[in-house]
This record gives structure tokens, C-alpha cells and sequence, in this order.
């Protein structure tokens, strides 16, 4: 080698040195798309600025100038904008101090530029705009070790610190430091000095090049290597709310595509065993039309690429986009208007959504779903709908967008038909009138669907039919999941999860409040419990037993069990307690029972509704009674104190969000109390064993309780 080389350079030749023969023996152009490499390069130019000159007040219009030169407004990461300025922003509210920026180290055999120098504190940094991920972590640990050694083979000195800042965060995950070692140093002069032996080898033709043994993505001479010889090829057309195969399917591949893209209902068994021919498999691969719904997406990409691997063929993937995204731009601050400043992880979860366009996040309640949700909304500024399924989320979900950005959001539901660029509505109206929204869905670019696990009902899968423009769709839960095995539907929607933080991380971070969980046991003696069954039966032979008649006796009208409801409240006189339950006739029992407390229903108007919820909110009302329907899911009330779950529930999603009522931090709040029941018929012990299971696989712990010893 007659040239200096550079660390780029031999990290490439580490890594395919027949990609690096081709790039810079052969000089082979390529066309590559540099969009990013530019904004990179728009970033480090205004941060060398501001370092060099450290006037703020040039930097906005210096960074929109670069912004047009480089073209990056017409570039596929236009929508990126606000976050390169944030970035720049992030860099200088570090104030730090540098003699040198963007340093040039020239020798014969290697080149190096190193971002920021400051050589009276034998300080290197490096400036990365990347989401900060273990494998990159690694490799700019090492880059930074190799520009040590060549701060050492220029200043005679090792640096004192090297330092990585990545710019998408602004708290301790923003940076990665460390002390560069006498070993490091010559680690790295011995990896370049045998990087340099074996390039030689090969310029001298000693040796030829070798290809890598994998492929890495992205490759831009895959072609010319051979990677591409004999491979599957295949052209994936988006076209509405489907995505149509164009390329070799072989009948192994059919039948894969078909057990992939399908599965048996959770109660097929029973349905067979009363109808033999019952139709129990859901399919959503059309192989006649060659057709699946638009959320399988990734799934089905994984799907061809597993194929070549068992195969042995490289298999090369192109998508075709034949939707018709509405262009119509929103005006967005450049910030929440309110303040509020996301959260490290919510960050995250912002770059893995947009990274991915069609995902779900799997977010614990009190994570802040809905602020992410809006930060998304508010980076793509784009014509948005935001799905809800109740009236109660409804207002609370407009008016926490209205408040974050400052803007007027329309409304569909509850009575009002108006649209606007944000708009938020509920299900159950946009499907009453689906004809008439039909154009309206036609044009929205960003759908969101609150409480993702709701998405598998069969009106959010038509709404879906009818969003035939929608780049972006996000669904948003603390649990995307289903009791009844329905999870595929909410794929063929929203696609896959993206990104999953559990309340037990919340929590172990401080984000939320931990919790004391209570099942109450052994509240009822044999006899009692004889006696209730007796009441339950008719004496027929062979009677098969009726589930409603046991639960109106040992839920409904079981008076121990009401009771001790009642004394748990009177325990805990004072707290914000929330009681749940699953039948309005349960509700009125204990709103009879326990003096001064409320219960809210389906069928609560709305004026009452509204007093119900203010009164407990920020007035004298502190025992609240509702239906699991209205509070299992997404009502934000973080004075609540306590929560008592009556309602004998078997799913596993509802327990999880029932117990995430509590789990929201107040000035002044002192803990979560959540009580729950093993219950002693044989028709709810399963159930509540289910429920214990469902908190403990969450990471909680539970305390089982004789009642007499809890109410001490």
C-alpha cells in the first residue's frame, strides 16, 4: 500500500476484503444514497462552529442553509429535520471546551479525524448521531482506541479520557467514556500494522481477496461477488392495506406462508366438539391473489429470507410502493408547548416507531404512552388519526394532544363530526359511518390505535381496510397481547412489537410506585360455601352447572365477600379507592353498602359521568365503584391510591391494567395498594389463580392473606 490508510478503511477490509478490493483498488463507483452520511455532515458543521465561535444566536439559520444545500428537504429523511437540530442542541448545551476540532493525524501509512481535541487535557471526543446499541458501542470503543494511538504517536502522550457523545439523548446514556491504556495503544498499532501486511499481500497479488462469509446488508456490490447468483428474487407491491408477492413460490413455500400467516382459535376444541365442521383456523394468506394484510410486513420479509437460508440461495427483496401518501405538512412547535420533556426510554421508543413506521409499543401504564404517541405525532407532522374506544379516552387523549402541542385537535365521537389535521375519534362512531368516513380514512398518513390488544375486534380490521394511504401505523398498550389468542389479528393491523419496556423496569427505575398486592383468602367456611353451591343447582340429573347462577352467588350477592370489601375501605378510610366490578348489580350492592361512595357505568350520563370523575379526582368523593369495562384500560387518575378488584375477571390483560390504575407517582402519594380475592368456588379459584399468576409473571410479588389477619 503507497496510501495512508484510514480506520473506516480497515475496518471494512475486516470485514469483507472483497468489498474493500472492489472500493478502493478497483475504484468501482456505486450509487449510494448519502443522505445520512450529509446530515451528518450538517451536524458536525454546525457543532464545530458553535465550539469555534460559541455564538448561538447563527446557529439556526447556519443549520437550515446546510440543511437546502445538501439538499436533505427533498431527501428521504426530511421528516428527520427537528431531530438533527435537536441533536446539534444537545451538543451545545454540553459547554465543553476543545483547542482542536475536527483534527487531522497524517502519516505515510494512516490518516485519522478526530471530531474535537483538547490537548491541555489530553481529551478526544467523537460525535455520533446513531441510536446508542451494544454492537455500535463496541465498534466506536474501538475507533476511539485507535484515534488514542495515533493522539499518542502525535503528541508522544496517551489521551486522558476518550469520550463518545451520542447526540439523540441528553442524559447518562448520552455518553461512553473511558481512559485509553498503554495495551489498548498497542492493540491498536498491531491491528493496523497486520491490516497493512494483508492489504499489501493482496495489491502485490501475493494473495486474493476473500469475500466475507456473511454478507453484510446493504452491500453494494453484491453483484459483482456473486452473492446474487441463482437467488430468489422477489418484489413485494404495497398497495393499500395489503401487500401482493411478486416471485418463485414453490409449494414448500406456499404451505410455510400459510401456517406462518395463520392460526386456531383458543376454544376450537369446544367448537369442534359441537360442530365437527366448524371453520376454527383464521388464514391470511390469499395464495390464489398472492395477498397479505399490510402489518405482516416484516414477518413476511423474514419469512422469504428464512426460505433462502434452508435453501442455501441469497435472496434479494424489492418493495415497490404504489400508495398515495398525503403531503400535506402540519406546523408543529419545535417542542412540547407544555414543558414536558420526554424520558430517555420514551426517546427510544420515538426512534424504533419511526425506524420502523408500522409497529407496536408494548409500554407499561404509567410509561407515558400517550406522550410518546404525541412526540410521534409531533415529528411527522402529518395528516393523523388516533383510534380510541372509549368517550372517557376520547376527551382525555384530545386534550393532552391540544395541551402538548398547542394546536386544535378534531373529533369524531360523542356526538361531534369534525375533522381536523390531528383528529381523534372513537371506533365505534367511525364504524357506524364507515361509507361516510371512507375518503376521510383514505387520506390519514398516521393511524394510531390506542390499547393495541383491542385491534384483533373485527371493526378495527375494517377501519384498517380503509386506511389504503397510511405510511405509519402505531399501536400503543401495556399489554399487546390477547386472553383469547386472537395476537395475530393485532399483527395483520399494526404490525409486530418494536419496542417492549415492562412496569417492573418502571418501576425498578423509579418511575413508578411500587406496589402491595393483597389476595384475601379463606373469607368463607365450608358450610357457607356448600350452602351456595346448593343455591346454584336444581337437583336435575346430570345437571351441568351454570356459571352466571354461581357468580351472581358467590360474586354478586356473596355477603361475606361484600362485606369484606366494606371493611377494607373502612380500613384504609381516607384513600383514593377505586373498586372494580363486572355487573352493574354489583356495583349497586356496594354502592348501598359503603356510605359515601359513587358508582359509574355504561349507562352513568354524561353530566354525572364528568361530576363523578372531578369529584374524584380533586374533590371530597374517594371511593369510586365502576365497571372493569370503563377502568381497566387507559383513564388517568394518578391521586389513586388504592384499587379493589371485585370483579372475579379471568383474563391476565385486564389484571396487568386494573393493577396499573395505582401505579402513576403524585406529590404526596405514599403507596399502591392492590386487593384482590382467592376466591373459594371451584368456578372462580382458577380464575383468581390466573390473575396471581398474571401479576407474578410480571415481576410483582404477592402477599396470600387469611382476611381476619389483614384487617387487624
Amino acid at each position: 500500500m503507497d496510501k495512508p490508510t484510514s480506520f473506516s478503511q480497515s475496518t471494512m477490509f475486516n470485514k469483507c476484503q472483497l468489498c474493500w478490493y472492489y472500493k478502493y483498488i478497483k475504484k468501482i463507483p456505486v450509487v449510494d444514497d448519502m443522505c445520512y452520511a450529509d446530515a451528518g455532515s450538517v451536524m458536525h458543521k454546525v457543532v464545530e462552529h458553535y465550539i469555534n465561535n460559541r455564538n448561538r444566536e447563527e446557529l439556526k439559520e447556519m443549520f437550515n442553509n446546510l440543511w437546502l444545500k445538501y439538499k436533505l428537504d427533498k431527501s428521504k429523511i426530511r421528516l428527520k429535520k427537528d431531530e438533527y437540530w435537536l441533536m446539534i442542541l444537545n451538543a451545545v448545551n454540553l459547554d465543553l471546551s476543545f483547542t482542536s476540532t475536527e483534527l487531522k493525524i497524517f502519516y505515510p501509512d494512516v490518516v485519522g479525524y478526530i471530531d474535537a481535541v483538547n490537548t491541555d487535557t489530553d481529551e478526544i471526543v467523537d460525535w455520533k448521531s446513531s441510536t446508542r446499541r451494544p454492537e455500535n458501542e463496541s465498534e466506536y470503543t474501538h475507533q476511539l482506541k485507535f484515534y488514542s494511538y495515533l493522539y499518542k504517536r502525535k503528541f508522544g502522550r496517551l489521551p486522558k479520557k476518550a469520550t463518545v457523545y451520542y447526540l439523540k439523548y441528553d442524559g447518562t446514556k448520552g455518553s461512553l467514556s473511558f481512559t485509553p491504556t498503554e495495551d489498548d495503544i498497542k492493540e491498536m498499532e498491531e491491528w493496523h500494522l497486520n491490516t497493512r501486511k494483508k492489504m499489501d499481500a493482496i495489491v502485490n497479488k501475493i494473495e486474493k481477496p476473500i469475500k466475507a462469509d456473511e454478507c453484510f446488508m446493504f452491500c453494494p456490490y453484491e453483484n459483482l461477488c456473486g452473492s446474487s447468483d441463482a437467488g430468489l428474487n422477489y418484489t413485494l407491491h404495497l398497495l393499500g392495506n395489503t401487500i401482493q408477492i411478486d416471485g418463485p413460490l414453490s409449494e414448500l413455500l406456499h404451505k410455510g406462508m400459510e401456517k406462518k400467516f395463520s392460526y386456531e382459535l383458543k376454544n376450537a376444541y369446544f367448537m369442534k366438539k359441537n360442530n365437527p365442521h366448524a371453520r376454527t383456523m383464521v388464514k391470511f394468506w390469499n395464495p390464489t391473489k398472492r395477498l397479505l394484510p399490510l402489518g405482516f410486513l416484516k414477518g413476511l420479509k423474514k419469512t422469504l429470507n428464512d426460505y433462502g437460508d434452508y435453501k442455501g440461495i441469497p435472496v434479494d427483496i424489492n418493495i415497490v410502493e404504489h400508495r398515495n401518501f398525503n403531503e400535506e405538512k402540519i406546523d408543529m412547535p419545535d417542542m412540547f408547548v407544555n414543558g414536558r420533556v420526554l424520558r430517555d426510554y420514551q426517546k427510544e421508543a420515538v426512534e424504533e416507531f419511526l425506524q420502523e413506521k408500522i409497529g407496536i409499543l408494548q409500554i407499561g401504564t404509567g410509561g407515558g404512552k400517550t406522550e410518546i404517541a404525541i412526540e410521534i405525532i409531533r415529528r411527522l407532522g402529518v395528516q393523523t388519526l388516533f383510534v380510541v374506544d372509549k368517550i372517557e379516552l376520547l376527551r382525555q387523549t384530545k386534550k393532552r394532544i391540544e395541551e402538548a402541542l398547542g394546536i386544535e385537535v378534531g373529533q369524531i365521537g360523542s356526538g361531534v363530526k369534525e375533522i381536523k389535521p390531528i383528529t381523534v375519534a372513537t371506533v365505534q362512531t367511525l364504524i357506524k359511518n364507515i361509507g361516510e368516513y371512507s375518503k376521510y380514512l383514505g387520506n390519514v398518513r398516521l393511524c394510531i390505535f390506542d390499547e393495541t390488544h383491542k385491534v384483533a375486534a373485527k371493526s378495527y380490521l375494517r377501519i384498517s381496510q380503509h386506511l389504503i394511504n397510511s405510511e405509519y401505523r402505531l399501536g400503543i398498550s401495556g399489554t399487546a397481547f390477547r386472553d383469547d389468542g386472537n395476537d395475530m389479528m393485532i399483527n395483520a393491523v399494526t404490525g409486530y412489537k418494536c419496542f417492549d419496556l415492562s412496569s417492573k423496569r418502571l418501576i425498578d427505575e423509579g418511575w413508578l410506585v411500587r406496589p402491595t398486592i393483597v389476595f384475601l383468602k379463606e373469607y368463607m367456611d365450608k358450610n357457607e360455601i356448600d350452602d351456595l353451591t346448593n343455591k346454584c343447582k336444581t337437583g336435575l340429573i346430570n345437571e351441568t352447572e351454570n356459571y352466571a347462577d354461581f357468580y351472581s352467588q358467590f360474586i354478586v350477592k356473596n355477603e361475606n365477600r361484600n362485606k369484606l370489601i366494606y371493611d377494607v375501605t373502612e380500613k384504609h378510610k381516607g384513600k383514593k379507592t377505586l373498586i372494580i366490578v363486572k355487573l352493574i348489580e354489583h356495583g349497586n350492592i356496594l354502592e348501598e353498602l359503603i356510605p359515601d361512595s359513587k358508582y359509574l357505568h355504561g349507562s352513568t350520563n354524561k353530566t354525572e359521568r364528568e361530576k363523578m370523575f372531578e369529584d374524584f379526582t380533586k374533590g371530597e368523593l374517594n371511593v369510586l365503584i365502576s365497571t372493569i369495562s370503563i377502568f381497566a384500560e387507559g383513564i388517568d387518575i394518578p391521586a389513586l391510591d388504592m384499587v379493589i378488584n371485585a370483579a372475579a375477571n379471568k383474563g391476565d390483560v385486564k389484571t396487568i391494567q386494573v393493577l396499573g390504575r395505582i401505579l402513576r407517582k403524585m406529590e404526596g402519594k405514599e403507596g399502591a395498594l392492590y386487593i384482590d380475592f382467592l376466591d373459594e368456588s371451584n368456578f372462580f379459584r382458577g380464575a383468581s389463580l390466573a390473575r396471581r399468576k398474571a401479576l407474578v409473571t410480571e415481576g410483582h410479588n404477592i402477599q396470600l392473606m387469611k382476611f381476619e389477619d389483614y384487617l387487624k
